[in-house]
C-alpha cells in the first residue's frame, strides 16, 4: 500500500515538472512572438513616420515654390518657415534666392579659394542672340524693395577685335553687347509706366601703358560697364580693363554712362529732354524709392538689367575661321557684381526638413530663375545694307553726315 502511494506521489511530481516545462516553453514562445510583434509594430510606425516626414518635407518645398511664385524676385521669407502637414507631421524650409553676383558663388556651397587663378570659372555664357534679364533689386523679410545701388557687368570674348575682324584698319573695340535698364514707375493716374536707359558696349583690346604690350580683354581683365569699375570688387582674380579717354565726335561717354537718355514726364507721354552721357548711377537713384515705399506717383524700385548678345559672326574674318569656329567665337562670357547689395540668383536653392515622430526627412531642390520682366523684352538689329544705300544719323536732318 505504501509502495502504491509512493508511486502515485512520484507520478504527480513528474506531471508538475512537465507542466512547468511546458508553461516555460509557452511563455518563451509568447515572449518571442510578442517581441516580434512589437518590433514589427515599431518598424511599421517608423515606416509610417518616415513616409509622413517625407511628404511633410515635400509640402515645405511646395510651400516655398508657392511663396516664390507669389512674391517679388529675390524672396527668401522669414528665418522660421514652419508649417504642418496633416495632424502628425511638421516641416521647416529655407530658401536661398539672393547673391551679390551673377552667376552666384555661395562660399557655403563652393570652395571659392580653389578657384583662384581660374577667373573664367566665374562667368556665365550669353549665346548668339540670347537675352538674359537680371533684377536689380531684392525684397527683405517685410516685403520692402531693396534696390541695387552699384553694379558692374564684366564680359569678354574669345577673339581680338584688333586682329580677327574684317574691318579695314586697326580697331580697338566693337559694340556687340546691347544693355538696357528698365524701371517701373507709378503714374499720377495709378497706372504704371516703364522708363528705360540703354546703349551698346564694346569688347575691347588694350595696351599696357608701361610696357606697351598689346592684349585682348579676358576673364582676368574683362571689358565692362556699370556704375563702377570692378577694381577692388568682389573677386581678387578680376580687375577691370582700364579705358583711356578718347574723342567720339567731340563727345566722349565713359563706361559708367549711357550715350543718350530720353526723359519723359511722370505720365510717360510727353518728351522733355534728351540727356547725353547720362550716368547709370543717376538713373538708379532716380528710380529708387524710400524704404518703406509710400504708394503713389514715383519710382517703385522694380529695376531690371537686360543683356543681349548682338554679335554678327559674318564680321569675323572668314580667311582665318570657318563658319563653325565663328559661331563658337560669337559667345559672350559675362558676370555681374552687385557688391554690397544683392540680386536674384540664377538658381534658387530650397532645403526642406519634414518631421513625424522620431523620423526626419530632408529634400533639396534647385529652381532655375524665371524671366521676371514686366514688359516685352526684344531688340531689333540688322547689319544688312544694300550696296549704294545711304544711312543718316538720327539727328541729321540735312543729311550732312550721311555715310555710305
Amino acid at each position: 500500500m505504501n509502495k502504491i502511494a509512493k508511486t502515485i506521489r512520484e507520478v504527480r511530481g513528474t506531471a508538475l515538472l512537465v507542466a512547468l516545462l511546458v508553461m516555460g516553453v509557452l511563455i518563451a514562445l509568447s515572449l518571442a512572438l510578442s517581441s516580434l510583434i512589437i518590433g514589427e509594430s515599431r518598424s511599421t510606425m517608423q515606416l509610417i513616420d518616415a513616409g509622413r516626414a517625407y511628404y511633410a518635407a515635400e509640402s515645405g518645398i511646395e510651400q516655398a515654390l508657392y511663396n516664390m511664385d507669389t512674391n517679388l524676385p529675390g524672396w527668401e521669407g522669414k528665418e522660421a518657415n514652419i508649417g504642418k502637414a496633416g495632424e502628425d507631421a511638421v516641416f521647416t524650409y529655407e530658401v536661398k534666392n539672393q547673391c551679390n553676383s551673377y552667376p552666384c558663388f555661395d562660399e557655403e556651397e563652393y570652395d571659392v579659394g580653389s578657384m583662384l587663378n581660374f577667373a573664367h570659372k566665374y562667368y556665365d555664357v550669353l549665346e548668339l542672340n540670347e537675352t538674359v534679364t537680371i533684377p536689380l533689386f531684392t525684397v527683405n523679410e517685410d516685403g520692402d524693395i531693396l534696390v541695387v545701388e552699384d553694379f558692374t557687368v564684366e564680359f569678354f570674348v574669345s577673339f581680338d577685335p584688333d586682329k580677327h575682324l574684317i574691318f579695314e584698319g586697326d580697331i580697338s573695340g566693337w559694340d556687340v553687347l546691347r544693355w538696357k535698364i528698365f524701371a517701373l514707375r507709378e503714374a499720377n493716374s495709378g497706372s504704371f509706366i516703364t522708363e528705360s536707359i540703354h546703349d551698346f558696349t564694346a569688347v575691347s583690346s588694350a595696351q599696357n601703358n608701361v610696357t606697351g604690350e598689346e592684349f585682348e580683354s579676358n576673364a582676368a581683365i574683362p571689358s565692362w560697364f556699370g556704375t563702377t569699375a570692378c577694381v577692388g570688387g568682389g573677386n581678387p582674380d578680376i580687375e577691370c580693363l582700364v579705358y583711356q579717354n578718347q574723342s567720339l565726335e567731340g563727345e566722349y561717354c565713359n563706361n559708367t554712362q549711357a550715350r543718350d537718355f530720353y526723359l519723359y514726364d511722370d505720365q510717360g507721354e510727353r518728351f522733355q529732354a534728351k540727356l547725353p552721357c547720362f550716368p547709370i548711377e543717376n538713373f538708379l537713384e532716380r528710380n529708387t524709392p524710400p524704404i518703406p515705399r509710400v504708394p503713389g506717383p514715383g519710382p517703385t524700385g522694380l529695376n531690371y538689367l537686360s543683356l543681349t548678345n548682338l554679335m554678327n559672326p559674318a564680321m569675323l574674318d572668314p580667311d582665318q575661321f570657318n563658319n563653325e569656329v565663328r559661331l563658337d567665337m560669337s559667345r559672350i562670357y559675362f558676370r555681374v557684381e552687385t557688391y554690397a547689395d544683392n540680386t536674384v540668383r540664377e538658381f534658387a536653392s530650397i532645403t526642406s526638413d519634414g518631421f513625424s515622430g522620431d523620423s526626419k526627412q530632408s529634400l533639396s531642390v534647385n529652381i532655375k530663375r524665371d524671366s521676371y520682366m514686366p514688359v516685352f523684352n526684344f531688340s531689333v538689329y540688322s547689319t544688312y545694307k544694300e550696296e549704294g544705300s545711304i544711312f543718316y544719323y538720327e539727328n541729321d536732318t540735312k543729311g550732312d553726315k550721311a555715310i555710305q
